[in-house]
């Protein structure tokens, strides 16, 4: 490339020799050519090398490179956001896929909306074999002037989390702890961008996200949690513990007022209450894995 692109996309993978190909073509395929493409492979197993690596060989947009070890899912994630040096930042996941105008018309949304931490466009959510499935996505249109009001959007929801696959802003993402290694970790970066950005909604769906077997959204279990986003088994997990406070880190280092924050904090308190049930399942879960694990 002659010149710096506008954006850098990121394809963070781990096995995903089934979907690559199909993925990565949707993005060369786009209306503008305005970008660079990393796929930062987390030490797969199968044939995702080589699909990377054929693509990095055959586009000179296309930048191949592969982890040693597996480090876990968001730090991957992390490590792709850090690669890029565009003016935008683009998230995607191996077996997701993009209609051609996705990024033409992110990119009209940013220049327009000078106040936006991200754009996105509406999901169609596909099986395995490409098919529709209807399924129910309120989105995450926040478009408040106040920050307070787009935080307690977030704190508040719990719907897929398909903001990171629009189009962000980089110096702004930047200014984030991006994603931690727990699972529903990417709310608290949702969070995070929500205090210093608006969320601008692209009506039409240009987006298809892909719900199949091995997504990390259809897995649980602290075995399974522990070596998707740490890249390592063993250990004990408290992602809503974890979230919740988060949420109340990221508040107190906001530009909210004194009276926003104690606001939000009341909020997140609430919120644990509610979800008690939940935050004491995780102790259980972690105290009955800890013994079997010792036993």
């Amino acid at each position: 490339m002659d010149r710096q692109p506008r954006i850098s996309i990121g394809i963070p993978v781990y096995n995903g020799e089934r979907y690559l190909a199909e993925t990565v073509e949707s993005l060369l395929a786009q209306t503008v050519d305005e970008f660079e493409l990393f796929i930062v492979d987390n030490a797969s197993t199968d044939g995702t090398e080589k699909i990377g690596r054929h693509f990095a060989a055959c586009d000179k947009r296309v930048r191949f490179v592969r982890n040693d070890t597996n480090i876990g899912a968001f730090r991957n994630c992390n490590k792709v956001i850090r690669m890029g040096g565009a003016e935008f930042f683009k998230l995607n996941m191996a077996d997701d896929v993009c209609h051609p105008e996705l990024l033409e018309r992110s990119l009209e949304i940013m220049d327009a909306h000078p106040d936006a931490a991200l754009t996105y466009a509406r999901a169609q959510y596909i099986d395995e074999h490409g098919r529709r499935i209807e399924m129910e996505d309120p989105g995450w249109p926040l478009t408040q002037d106040s920050a307070l009001e787009r935080i307690r959007h977030v704190i508040m929801s719990g719907h897929k989390v398909n903001v990171f696959y629009g189009l962000m802003r980089s110096r702004i993402l930047a200014k984030t702890r991006l994603f931690p290694s727990y699972a529903s970790g990417d709310f608290r970066l949702v969070g995070e961008l929500a205090l210093k950005g608006k969320f601008i909604e692209i009506p039409e769906e240009l987006f298809y996200r892909r719900i199949h077997p091995q997504a990390s959204s259809q897995n649980a279990g602290l075995e399974w949690e522990s070596e998707f986003f740490k890249g390592r088994t063993g250990q004990v997990e408290l992602p809503y513990w974890h979230l919740c406070l988060d949420h109340a880190r990221s508040v107190l280092q906001s530009d909210l007022s004194a009276r926003e924050k104690a606001a939000c904090l009341q909020m997140i308190v609430r919120v644990m209450t509610w979800g008690r049930r939940r935050l004491f399942g995780e102790i259980q879960r972690a105290c009955q894995f800890l013994i079997s694990s010792h036993s």
